[in-house]
């Protein structure tokens, strides 16, 4: 599950013009659906939207919102950016029940020593037990490579990604000398 809470701004105006002013203001316009709820028009901060998306693997991940004093979890479903200047220009966003199981795509951050071969991998089970990443160290090593059935994850989860896939190897270990 994410570390952080987005806030969420309620109340914008619909339309080009608007979503340029939003932007303008440091804004990023956001579209919240869901099944069995009403869609919502809302705006996230751009620069915390920036920094989570120049950091990791975002769509498919799942994102905390907080919309209306309504803590959401949800899913990053389409990210627009410009063509050329690469700005967020808007988020899609789906709310999740905490307890609905999802398979989302999780970031993998390599220890000391690790190498990553892969950036992410695939996890499945309920949205609220997601993590937002997941560690591959050293201590994970089979004949120098770590295979995806080596990952723990919290119980409930499982990687959805085939297990026999090699996701790291041991750093230096492919250079040529």
């Amino acid at each position: 599950m994410s570390d952080s809470v987005m806030q969420a701004v309620t109340g914008r105006e619909l339309g080009s013009r608007a979503s340029k002013r939003l932007r303008f203001q440091g804004l990023v316009p956001a579209t919240l659906y869901g099944k069995g709820q009403e869609t919502k028009i809302a705006a996230l901060n751009a620069r915390e939207l920036g920094n989570l998306v120049s950091h990791r693997q975002v769509v498919g991940a799942i994102l905390e919102v907080e919309l209306e004093g309504h803590k959401l979890t949800t899913v990053v479903k389409e990210i627009q950016r410009h063509p050329v200047k690469r700005n967020l220009l808007h988020v899609d966003l789906q709310i999740l029940d905490a307890k609905e199981a999802v398979t989302v795509t999780v970031q993998l951050i390599a220890g000391e020593g690790v190498e990553l071969l892969v950036d992410n991998v695939e996890v499945s089970g309920p949205a609220a037990r997601i993590p937002v990443s997941i560690p591959v160290g050293s201590d994970m090593f089979t004949d120098g490579v770590v295979l995806a059935s080596a990952i723990r994850l919290p119980k409930g989860l499982e990687i959805a990604t085939d297990l026999d896939s090699i996701i790291a190897r041991e750093a230096g270990a492919g250079e040529d000398e």
